[in-house]
């Protein structure tokens, strides 16, 4: 059975990816099937945002393979993902509409005032609308968040790519963000791959996981976090649940 009659948006097969022809992560399986909100999960130094390159078309494996609806990723023709960055990768010298219309001058065929209220309507998507003028260095890191999604959604892929969404953001901002997220996958039908190491959101927003471990160069757990954290016979697995509430535990 084919991936697209299977339902498979993202397939990784023996994947080995590196830099300067040493190994970091080694022989990875996995897939994301076409719906899902599937989070890239480990520590610091396990390789979540090398694999997240290397997803996007940004690095080649080592050997292996990657298929994005059944083709390798990659730079070239109009893009059929979108991807956020940590930081949001904003232009500060663009206000947001400039920011979200950059990719609808690039890749379509509209005209201006067609690219401006696309540009408009993506920023009140994601709860911007009345922002339009605003540059990033005016807005909250959590704004400048959702502009980058903002963004990143203005061709209306099938795919979004999130690296750390919640990285630097107080519990309130984060929750909202994990709202804009559930949003969009449940009802745009938006396929949402996450990287992240902070599983206070992961209960709410994902539905299936790999957990990466830096001494096994690989995956140690792939499936759904709720059952992994309390069901998982792999002390490591559940190590690394444990140490994220008694983080958050010292928190309170």
């Amino acid at each position: 059975m084919s991936d697209a009659q299977n339902g498979v948006l993202v397939r990784a097969h023996d994947l080995t990816i590196g830099w300067g022809g040493e190994a970091l992560l080694e022989e990875l399986d996995f897939e994301v099937k076409r719906g899902d909100v599937f989070a890239i999960l480990g520590g610091s130094g396990t390789g979540k945002s090398t694999i997240l390159r290397h997803l996007i078309g940004l690095e080649r494996p080592m050997s292996g393979s990657i298929e994005l609806d059944g083709r390798p990723p990659t730079l070239e023709g109009r893009p059929q993902i979108g991807v956020l960055f940590q930081s949001g990768a904003l232009f500060g010298s663009m206000n947001l509409l400039e920011n979200v219309a950059l990719p609808l001058r690039h890749w379509t065929e509209l005209g201006e005032t067609e690219v401006l209220t696309v540009a408009a309507a993506k920023l009140r998507l994601v709860g911007l609308g009345g922002f339009e003028s605003h540059l990033p260095a005016e807005i909250s890191g959590g704004m400048k968040k959702r502009a980058g999604i903002a963004r990143a959604m203005a061709l209306d892929p099938p795919l979004l790519f999130l690296d750390e969404p919640s990285a630097g953001l107080d519990p309130v901002t984060a929750s909202h963000l994990d709202d804009l997220i559930l949003s969009l996958n449940h009802n745009l039908g938006v396929t949402i791959v996450l990287v992240t190491h902070e599983l206070h959101s992961i209960e709410r927003i994902v539905s299936r996981c790999i957990l990466l471990h830096r001494d096994r160069r690989g995956i140690i757990a792939d499936g759904d976090p709720r059952e992994l954290a309390t069901s998982s016979t792999d002390v490591r697995v559940r190590e690394f649940f444990r140490s994220d509430e008694r983080a958050r535990g010292a928190q309170v």
